[in-house]
């Protein structure tokens, strides 16, 4: 709107409350400058609410302490709709009472002094008598009603100055900006406003228009910006599709090639085979011919000799050759594994893809309904600031242009806070696929121990509660210690020959559950050291963020407590389980990501793994361990590892890891009737069936277990409560 703006020019949508949808009626302004009939909202906000949500951009505003009552009243907007109004009724019936001379008559004009109509003849005495002068500039004639040069200036020029809230019967010709540019008459100077700021209307309004003027500049400039976001988010969302395609040919071209690598090493496998069969055979017929003919002339006398001999030949061959049956068999199997193995990661890759897609399109979706929403509130300012401009009313400017002022910056923040980590939202994260499978044979665990380390004491010694490994050979060792006054978690780093790295003792109230660690980097470890608290420890600077669970997760259940930690290093995050069926996904800034329900059966998740896209699950309380999908919400279980049948009585799962091949290792614990300590099972990689098992034998307080890289090949660690002590065993 120019400050020449004709009344017909003004968009109707502009005058209509988007509540009934109606012409406005005593228009009540948000801070969001959305304006609405007051009974309107009145009827829309809750009894008693301190807050409200506006229905078009859903900002959430605190209502001042008269509810709905104590919002502004739109008097720019009311005024053109009251004018609306009046023409509208001399259209239905132009015979109205003149306020003058009491006489139904055709209405000629309307005193906004006196609120009434006049008829041609009290008209002509209203417009010149000087008894009532000061009405002279507040007569409308209606004949100037159509024209096409009405403004809203000339309509703003009309009504007079507001009434004093205190002494209705006087019109205002102060502000009082203490109270937020308050309409006073001069009675109020010497009462209740008396030694406030107080200003005259010209000038405060004034300066509004020029600091308005200010904002509406900056404005302008990022609203260039605003429009430039929705473009790119558009993009974004683009490059996001492009990207998961892209990736979804990588993963199939990678199984395809598998496939066709697997299925020509079996092809060679079996023309070895035949060849190595036809070498036998060969060697068979060779040195029974030569023995023919050295026992010819014997032939009589040594016939029973001769067929001894080629039938010990032949069972020799025969053995040789089941033996490379066997291990053809054993390779092939191996492949086959492998493949299925692939296939699976193959499919949980995808998966993860699609879900990441959800996830990123969702916050692209929701980023385009935000600025979708800056460009519309965007536009709701330009509006009323052009009403403002054309109305150049001095009352009315000094009680709008400050509301308008704050819009323009609430605006602005709001515009900001969308605007960063929009590239980010294109990218998503693939997680590498199990090292190719080969018929060499498979890892398995060493006879018996290599080593033990001896990890260093604190004060009044210290149990421990549980281990893990970065790929430098680091290996961080948390547990608790107590004494008289209080119980302390300690977080210890060392080496492969046990020299202490570094070490931070942390206070706590109970000591009630173990403490967990799991490494979320090379530097950084994940913790959980009480009931309800999680913390990442920083090696780099030993930092130490520690945050309470109820204060990350705001639908924390107050009886739940946090039973073990893990990490997926891949995605940046962190995983926590508890003594429930809840599982929580959190960022590397332990803030929450989403909840996993875990399927029915399992009681309590005592130790957590990341595998192939997965969760590894050992539930000591039903003497399960289970491997369960993470993908969406409700988790699904994959399959459950076997238990191993050794030492007789039942057992438990007490810890569980993986190696860089991707083969699963378990921590059995003894049961009450066991004849034998923990046991140690190697699973295969797709955990259907048993590959090796190792018993403990002396050590009865083994609680962890972990795997580590170092200069030797991969180790397995198992971590010892008490004396803190960590076994070493190869991976051969």
């Amino acid at each position: 709107m120019a400050s020449a703006t004709p009344l017909k020019d003004i968009d109707e949508q502009f005058l209509q409350c988007c509540i009934c949808m109606e012409q406005l009626k005593e228009p009540k302004i948000l801070p969001c400058l959305h304006r609405y009939c007051r009974e309107c909202l009145r009827k829309f906000a809750k009894k008693g609410a301190k807050k409200i949500e506006c229905v078009t951009c859903r900002e959430k505003h605190i209502l001042p302490k008269d509810g709905i009552d104590g919002l502004k009243t739109d008097y720019n907007t009311n005024n053109i709709i009251e004018f609306i109004q009046l023409q509208d009724s001399v259209k239905v019936d132009p015979l109205r009472t003149c306020i003058h001379c009491k006489k139904k008559l055709k209405a000629s004009a309307f005193c906004f002094r006196c609120n009434d109509f006049l008829c041609k003849t009290c008209h002509e005495f209203h417009a010149s008598s000087s008894i009532v002068r000061d009405h002279h500039p507040h007569i409308f004639s209606l004949s100037e009603a159509e024209a096409a040069n009405l403004t809203i200036q000339k309509l703003s020029s009309l009504r007079e100055a507001p009434r004093c809230q205190a002494h209705p019967g006087k019109l205002s010709e102060l502000c009082c900006t203490t109270c937020d540019n308050l309409p006073i008459c001069m009675p109020c100077t010497y009462g209740k406003h008396q030694g406030h700021n107080l200003k005259e209307v010209a000038s405060l309004a004034e300066t509004q228009r020029e600091m308005l003027k200010a904002k509406v500049a900056d404005l302008m400039q990022y609203n260039k910006k605003a429009y430039q976001m929705q473009k790119e988010i558009r993009k974004t969302k683009r490059k996001l599709d492009l990207n998961v395609n892209e990736e979804e040919l990588k993963a199939q071209e990678r199984l395809g090639a598998e496939d066709e690598r697997i299925k020509k090493e079996i092809r060679n496998a079996e023309e070895e085979l035949a060849r190595k069969q036809a070498e036998l055979e060969g060697e068979v017929k060779a040195k029974t011919s030569a023995r023919k003919k050295a026992l010819e002339k014997k032939m009589k006398k040594l016939g029973e000799e001769y067929e001894l001999i080629c039938e010990k030949e032949r069972r020799e061959v025969e053995a040789s050759f089941r033996k490379l049956q066997e291990e053809n068999k054993r390779g092939t199997e191996r492949l086959q594994d492998g493949l299925r193995v692939v296939n699976n990661e193959i499919r949980e890759l995808l998966a993860s893809l699609k879900t990441q897609k959800d996830e990123q399109a969702r916050k692209i979706d929701e980023l385009s309904v935000h600025f979708d929403g800056i460009v519309e509130r965007f536009e709701t300012v330009t509006k009323t600031v052009d009403c403002i401009r054309a109305a150049e009313n001095d009352w009315a400017d000094v009680q709008c242009i400050p509301d308008v002022c704050k819009a323009i910056d609430l605006l602005r923040e709001d515009g900001e806070k969308g605007s960063t980590g929009l590239e980010n939202l294109s990218a998503v994260k693939v997680r590498g696929l199990s090292p190719a499978v080969t018929v060499r044979r498979k890892a398995g665990i060493s006879e018996g121990m290599e080593s033990v380390i001896d990890v260093p004491s604190v004060e009044g010694g210290w149990y421990i509660n549980d281990i893990t490994a970065n790929k430098d050979g680091s290996i961080a060792v948390i547990g608790w210690a107590s004494s008289l006054l209080h119980y302390q978690t300690h977080l210890t780093v060392i080496n492969m020959r046990g020299d202490l790295l570094q070490q931070k003792v942390i206070r706590r109230s109970d000591g009630l559950r173990a403490p967990r660690c799991s490494f979320l980097t090379q530097s950084q470890i994940a913790i959980k050291y009480d009931v309800d608290k999680l913390g990442i420890f920083d090696m780099r600077d030993q930092s130490l963020k520690l945050v309470t669970v109820k204060d990350a997760i705001s639908n924390w259940p107050s009886n739940q407590w946090v039973s073990s930690v893990t990490t997926d290093p891949a995605n940046g995050n962190i995983i926590v389980g508890c003594d429930n069926r809840n599982v929580y996904v959190l960022n590397d800034q332990l803030k929450p990501i989403k909840t996993i329900t875990l399927p029915a059966g399992i009681q309590c998740a005592d130790d957590i793994a990341m595998h192939g896209g997965g969760l590894l699950i050992c539930d000591s309380s039903s003497g399960k361990a289970l491997a369960v999908t993470v993908h969406g919400t409700a988790s699904q279980v994959k399959y459950e590892f076997t238990k191993p049948a050794i030492g007789g009585g039942d057992r438990w799962p007490r810890s569980v890891c993986t190696d860089q091949n991707g083969y699963v290792y378990m921590l059995w614990g003894a049961g009450l009737f066991s004849r034998s300590g923990s046991v140690i099972v190697q699973y295969s990689r797709d955990g259907g069936q048993i590959e090796m098992m190792r018993e403990v034998d002396g050590y009865h307080n083994i609680e962890s277990m972990t795997s580590a890289q170092t200069n030797q090949g991969e180790k397995l660690l198992l971590g010892q409560s008490s004396p803190p002590q960590i076994l070493v065993y190869g991976l051969v």
